[in-house]
């Protein structure tokens, strides 16, 4: 199951879809040429210029700039146009995301049950990005706390979660590891990343102090994600109370939902991985490292398909749980 966001526009009660044209104008951004771009789509060219001049004619107004021996550009309305769509589905896709998931599981509830790949996991763009992939997987977005604790109850194959590399390792792995089975998890350091304060490049954020002295807003995660606990710690170690944190109790599930409260001017900062903070051009501060890994038991045939759909490199690092403290407290340079 999957939702998607589509652009209109309305004339005399008529709809035109833009999605043909938005893809078409997407395409000759990135390679300057309406008839490049139209083979990129899939389009003959009468095609795209067919479709490029009934919106042309809807707007009263130039979509593309041709230039005789020059190639194509995008008019300020062009680009325009192409901004909007990404904006609304940098926003929306979170939303979008979660929508899907709960009609998905919805619909499974009354067709007859397929043997999938259970995943519960944080939040992690790698990892999420088996959503785009026709794979036999259920994949569930939750905080670290919470994946581990439905991974030690059976209720998942495979568990995902991160862990800050920073004076606060230790701690953070003593309270994970009650849900973690030393002699036969394994695991896989799926990827490394910083975490740090997100917020709009017109009002960057550095530091927990700036947000309590301009009194602006934050957005926080849920409780039980590794990035609330991270957010707990440095608090305490600034000897600042939530209470003085406007915004504190607003939360959000995901590292974009985040993102997408300070774009859209909803909040001035959150924590979140700077790749999100870097898609949608937001200012980063840095804080942390952090590492993310996969634990599971056994390196079923699904698995080890799965995995290799995200790094066949992956099968030649597995850990056992000593190997995986010992990344933690003596973390890779």
């Amino acid at each position: 199951m999957r939702l998607a966001l589509t652009m209109h526009v309305t004339v005399d009660e008529t709809h035109y879809k833009l999605d043909a044209v938005l893809r078409l104008l997407n395409e000759v951004q990135k390679c300057g040429n309406l008839r490049i771009a139209a083979n990129r789509c899939g389009y003959s060219y009468r095609k795209a210029w067919d479709s490029l001049k009934q919106v042309e004619t809807l707007f009263d107004a130039t979509l593309v700039k041709m230039h005789r021996g020059k190639g194509s550009e995008l008019s300020p309305l062009g680009q325009k146009l192409l901004e909007i769509e990404h904006e609304n589905k940098r926003f929306f896709n979170d939303a979008l995301t979660t929508a899907a998931d709960k009609a998905q599981n919805a619909l499974q509830a009354l067709l007859p049950a397929q043997q999938k790949l259970r995943i519960i996991a944080s939040d992690s763009e790698k990892l999420s990005k088996l959503r785009q992939q026709q794979l036999p997987v259920s994949l569930q977005i939750e905080g670290s706390s919470q994946a581990l604790v439905a991974y030690a109850e059976g209720k998942c194959d495979m568990a995902g979660f991160h862990i800050a590399v920073d004076e606060g390792s230790k701690a953070q792995l003593n309270q994970f590891s009650q849900y973690l089975d030393q002699k036969n998890d394994q695991f896989i350091l799926l990827e490394q990343r910083q975490q740090g304060l997100m917020s709009h490049p017109e009002r960057p954020v550095d530091t927990l102090q700036q947000l309590i002295d301009q009194k602006l807003l934050f957005v926080n995660r849920q409780t039980g994600s590794g990035t609330r606990l991270l957010m707990d710690n440095l608090l305490k170690n600034h000897h600042i109370r939530p209470q003085q944190l406007q915004g504190y109790y607003h939360e959000e599930h995901t590292h974009l939902a985040v993102a997408s409260m300070i774009i859209s001017r909803q909040a001035d900062a959150g924590l979140g991985i700077e790749s999100v903070a870097k898609s949608l051009n937001l200012h980063f501060a840095a804080i942390t490292r952090e590492y993310y890994f996969l634990v599971f038991r056994s390196l079923t045939p699904e698995l080890k398909h799965v995995l290799n759909r995200l790094d066949e490199q992956f099968l030649t690092q597995l850990m056992d749980y000593n190997a995986f403290v010992k990344t933690i407290l003596n973390p890779l340079t």
